[in-house]
């Protein structure tokens, strides 16, 4: 019996549905060099079929044309639990509004407000991206690209540069690309608190308590309905102003609810859909993102009205990767 002490292998090519074939191929040491290797044209994978990849420290990985990015095979099986679309937001102009906003951002009320990411990318430098505004209330993260440690920045009255009208937080991770993030505030102890969890295994954790200043709180703007990834100016400049969301979102969930044990324990959880959960009872609006005809975004529990993504095009409402 013959032994070969070394194989090299520059891909491995197996049949699957019909005459479909999937691609294996490459060992990377770290996700920067499949990145890099991308870059370069050094690795090209091949539009149409399944192309994996193993990575040192992140295990089976597969490349997806629509993210432009290698995602963990584990997101594979996360798709079913997304809506079907997503809207992307190109992290230039684009931004989903409402003309109203319940008591989302509202720092007197209660309120629970989340959305699934479908691709993310952080700034090149640090900078602080919008996710969720209402009139000078803004919860932003401070992103830089190949950061993990992604800041939690949040201010009632488009003020960052002041500490009376901010609250931060060093979260230590960054979103993934199909991360659930759900933002938790109670109005009794003015306390918000921040998680981020995997859909396609049901983990979560807290990532951030803050203590809102009741100064905070008597000082807030919430004219003005509910924004998505808009940019905007304060005090201070840019480095204390909020810059677009870069990347895909669907989900969105709002509830005039402090969420806590068991509806945190559901909205992450895999493998149901969001009407189908019993948190669906309090959830006061609910929008998938993507799923109604250009440029229109429907809350399917009616309290979130006239929704529609600003400066977007057709092409910004995608259907959820696959491969």
């Amino acid at each position: 019996m013959a032994t070969i002490d070394t194989l090299a292998v520059n891909e491995l090519s197996f049949r699957g549905k019909g005459n479909e074939f999937n691609k294996f191929s490459r060992l990377f040491k770290s996700l920067q060099d499949a990145r890099d290797s991308l870059a370069s044209g050094d690795y090209n994978p091949v539009e149409g079929q399944l192309n994996l990849v193993i990575v040192a420290g992140e295990g089976i990985m597969y490349f997806s044309f629509d993210l432009n990015d290698f995602v963990s095979i584990s997101e594979f099986s996360a798709v079913g639990n997304q809506a079907n679309r997503y809207i992307e937001l190109d992290g230039v102009n684009d931004y989903i509004e409402f003309d109203n906003a319940g008591d989302v951002l509202d720092f007197t009320k209660d309120w629970t407000i989340g959305v699934t990411l479908v691709g993310v990318t952080g700034a090149s430098s640090a900078q602080n991206m919008t996710l969720f505004s209402r009139g000078g209330v803004h919860i932003t993260l401070k992103a830089q690209e190949g950061s993990t440690n992604w800041g939690l920045y949040v201010t009632s009255d488009n003020d960052l540069y002041n500490a009376a009208k901010r609250a931060q937080a060093n979260t230590w991770q960054a979103p993934g690309d199909f991360s659930r993030l759900l933002f938790v505030y109670t109005a009794s102890d003015k306390r918000l608190k921040y998680f981020i969890g995997d859909p396609s295994t049901g983990n979560f954790v807290q990532r951030a308590n803050l203590a809102i200043p009741q100064t905070m709180v008597d000082g807030q703007n919430i004219a003005g309905g509910l924004c998505i990834g808009k940019q905007w100016t304060g005090a201070g400049g840019s480095s204390f102003s909020g810059i677009c969301w870069n990347g895909g979102l669907n989900n969105l969930i709002v509830s005039d609810m402090a969420f806590t044990g068991p509806h945190l324990t559901e909205y992450f959880q895999t493998g149901e859909a969001f009407t189908e959960m019993e948190l669906y009872g309090d959830v006061t609006a609910y929008a998938k993102l993507g799923e109604d005809t250009f440029p229109n975004v429907t809350d399917e529990k009616g309290l979130l009205t006239g929704g529609y993504l600003a400066n977007g095009t057709a092409d910004d409402f995608k259907d959820i990767p696959t491969e």
